[in-house]
This record gives C-alpha cells, sequence and structure tokens, in this order.
C-alpha cells in the first residue's frame, strides 16, 4: 500500500446512482442556532483534527494524495442543493458545517472516517458552540477539546499483513438477495424520486428495557424489528430476508484509538418462516450469529480483503484505470449485501452538551439504512430507503404498535446529501 489509506475510497467514487460515500449527521438544538457562533466554533474545532484538513490532489502516478489544507473550514447556511466535498465553494475541503433553524449538519467524505470518527468532531465542534452560545463551560467528559492531544493510536492503521486470519463464510451469496434488495434500487434510478430518509424518537429506557425483557441489543432488537416489518411487504418469492449489521473492529486489528472506519458487516440470515419464532428466540439467533463472526481472525480477514484491493490499486498505471477497478472493488461495494442495514453506533459520551441537543441523526448513501444513537435520554434512529413507496416504513410502524413500543416518527426529509468534486486527472 503506497498511499495514506484514506484516499482509497475516493477512486470508487461517481455519479448517482454509484455511490459517492458521504456521511451527513444532523444535530438538532433546542435553540436557534447562531451562525457567527458556530463560524467560530468550527474554525477553533477543526484544528484538533488535522487528518480532517485536507485537500485531494492527483500525483505524477495517476495517485489520489491528501494534502494539509489550511484554508478555512466552511461554514454555510444549508442550501436547496448541497455544495460538493471538495469544490471550491467549501475550500476543497472533504468536510463542511452547514446550518438552518436549529440544525446543525456535519458533512464528511466517508474516505477519512465513519460516523465514529465524524461524531467526535462534531462534539468538539458543539462543545465550543455551547461554550460561547450560552456563556457556560460544559461538562467535557468525553469529548476532545481544540487543544488536547491527540490519543495514542489515534492515527493508525493496522499492520493487516500480521494479522492471523480467518474469515467468517456467510451462509448466503448476493446471488440469493439480489432480486430483492429495494426493487433492484429502481427508486435510485429514478430520475424523478428525491432520495428521503425518516425520523424515530424512542424513550431510551423504554427500548432498552424492550431489548433486555427480550434477551437482546439495540442493534439486534433492531434487526428483528425491521425483519418482522419487511416480512409483510416483500415478495414471498424471496426466502431470505438479511440484515448487515454494521460492527467497529477497531479494537480486534489493534486500533482501538483510531479516528478511521475500520468496520465490517455482521450478517443475520432470516429466512421468512421465522417470522412466527417470538422476539425472544429472534433476539437470541441473531445475538449468536453476531458473536459467531465477531472474532479477532474474521476482522483481520475483511481488513486483509480491504488491503489487497488498495495494494492491486497501486499496480495500475493511471487514474482512469485506478477509478474503473474501484467502481466495483471499494471496501464496500465488494462485499457482502444484505437487504437492509443496521447501524448502532453504542453508547456514546456527550458531556455537558445534551441539555442543548434534542437529537441527532445520522444520514447515509445505502439501499435501505438504519442508523441509531442515544442522546438525551432517547433513541435517535434514521431510516432511508431508496423505494418511493412508503410501505417499508409503514410495516415497521404497524410492527412498531404490535409490540407495544412507543415512538415519534417524523418526516420525510429530503436527504440532500452532498456530490463531490475531485480531480479527475
Amino acid at each position: 500500500m503506497k498511499y495514506n489509506p484514506d484516499s482509497y475510497l475516493l477512486y470508487g467514487t461517481a455519479k448517482p446512482p454509484r455511490p459517492r460515500y458521504p456521511i451527513r449527521v444532523r444535530v438538532i438544538m433546542k435553540d436557534a442556532v447562531k451562525a457567527d457562533v458556530l463560524e467560530r466554533a468550527a474554525q477553533s474545532a477543526i484544528k484538533r483534527y488535522p487528518y480532517f484538513a485536507v485537500r485531494v490532489e492527483v500525483d505524477g502516478e495517476g495517485g489520489y494524495v491528501l494534502k494539509p489544507n489550511e484554508r478555512p473550514i466552511a461554514v454555510l447556511a444549508t442550501q436547496r442543493k448541497a455544495p460538493a466535498l471538495g469544490s471550491e465553494t467549501v475550500n476543497r475541503h472533504l468536510a463542511f458545517i452547514d446550518y438552518e433553524g436549529c440544525d446543525i449538519f456535519f458533512n464528511i467524505h466517508h474516505t477519512l472516517t465513519g460516523a465514529v470518527g465524524l461524531y467526535e468532531w462534531a462534539k468538539t465542534t458543539l462543545y465550543e458552540y455551547v461554550r460561547e452560545a450560552y456563556g457556560v463551560t460544559p461538562d467535557s467528559d468525553g469529548i476532545h477539546l481544540p487543544d488536547s492531544p491527540l490519543l495514542p493510536g489515534e492515527t493508525d492503521f493496522p499492520d493487516v499483513h500480521s494479522l492471523k486470519a480467518k474469515a467468517y463464510e456467510p451462509p448466503f451469496t448476493n446471488a440469493d438477495v439480489n432480486h430483492f434488495i429495494m426493487q433492484n434500487i429502481i427508486g435510485a434510478l429514478c430520475p424523478f424520486f428525491t432520495p428521503k430518509y425518516y425520523t424515530f424518537e424512542f424513550e431510551q429506557d423504554a427500548l432498552l428495557d424492550y431489548a433486555k425483557k427480550h434477551g437482546g441489543t439495540p442493534a439486534s432488537v433492531l434487526s428483528v424489528l425491521m425483519f418482522k416489518a419487511l416480512d409483510k411487504v416483500l415478495p414471498q418469492k424471496a426466502q431470505l430476508i438479511a440484515t448487515s449489521v454494521s460492527h467497529n473492529f477497531r479494537k480486534n486489528v489493534g486500533c482501538p484509538n483510531s479516528y478511521r472506519d475500520l468496520v465490517q458487516q455482521l450478517y443475520l440470515p432470516f429466512k421468512r418462516d421465522m417470522v412466527s419464532w417470538s422476539v425472544s428466540d429472534l433476539c437470541a439467533f441473531a445475538r449468536n450469529k453476531m458473536q459467531e463472526q465477531m472474532t479477532p481472525e474474521n476482522a483481520a480477514a475483511e481488513m486483509q480483503r480491504v488491503v489487497k484491493d488498495y495494494e492491486f490499486t497501486d499496480t495500475l498505471p493511471t487514474l482512469e484505470a485506478k477509478r474503473k477497478y474501484n467502481l466495483m472493488h471499494s471496501r464496500y461495494m465488494s462485499q457482502l449485501r444484505g437487504t437492509f442495514v443496521v447501524s448502532y453506533l453504542g453508547q456514546k459520551n456527550w458531556g455537558g452538551l445534551e441539555p442543548y441537543i434534542q437529537a441527532a441523526y445520522t444520514i447515509s448513501e445505502g439501499h435501505m439504512v438504519m442508523q441509531a444513537l442515544n442522546i438525551s435520554g432517547k433513541f435517535c434512529v434514521s431510516i432511508f430507503t431508496v423505494v418511493p413507496s412508503h410501505k417499508h416504513i409503514n410495516a415497521f410502524c404497524q410492527t412498531l404498535d404490535n409490540e407495544g413500543l412507543a415512538y415519534t416518527i417524523k418526516g420525510p426529509f429530503k436527504k440532500n446529501l452532498p456530490d463531490v468534486d475531485i480531480p479527475k486527472a
């Protein structure tokens, strides 16, 4: 691997419906955003994250190179169409912030990090914002202050060739599920369809009590409930509804503090006749399948698969060849695809910020993606589907009603994910 590992996902970016790999986090404050304060907070906070303050160049061998970018991080009023990451509008950064009313949006390209790293940057920015906007000094527990040093190993990348690998063999293939992954993303291909997402709020104690009652975790419970929902609406010829649960394996590959997106998918193959099982039995099944796959050896195999593509990319003679190969061999495109994705960040420490924040949601690309985090005594869940129909969301609501789980639903909201503008030569 010749280049910064953060650069390789850039080769696989393309125009919709091909992936662009942006991530957008929506933080809803309890009061209207003060633009001038947010601007100052953003410039102060980004100093803590030099690995996010970069621009993209192409070297003489057709490789993407990330260079330090000293220009200010862009802080903009939310536009009808989001500006592109890497564009001159956002000072050539692969990250920017926009705001509207009580909403603050943090945008970044997935090549730099995943939601875990993005939220660290967001928390630092919000800490600086709250400190000035409200004239307080919030508890900083769990928050990196702008002048705090990097953690030991924060910029580490696994030495994959030294890891002992053994891949988990999933019980299905892409051929088993492709014919019913949200109608082969017809919605994304439709020129008249604007991608949207819905938000759900659950009282934290209520969802945790429900999970405990059924022997599950937030991720396994959400997977089970969505399986039961999709069983109501997917074609009966589809005999398998497979969940992909995103799992952060930084510890398993020896990089517990790395900011990078070291994530693998855990696959839960729910057969259609399992819908008659109890929620407790389904949670036990999900938990067992997840444990089978959450091993250091499987994490090492996933990293070796990814780095193998990086190393092959280095051998290709031109940027055009590198981009063509990575359209289908990026670390996401070449992995097994489930029917839907569940991503739960786990318990995050927001320090003294929670009294000022109403909710927070993660928004990203995908055929059907459920993202969850807990803040301010609630679980905040966003659900995106490329299908224009609302039937999948309605089925999920019906399942929640049947289980007696109280929730608040809002939306649909326009996804407004940014494009990416990077050199093509």
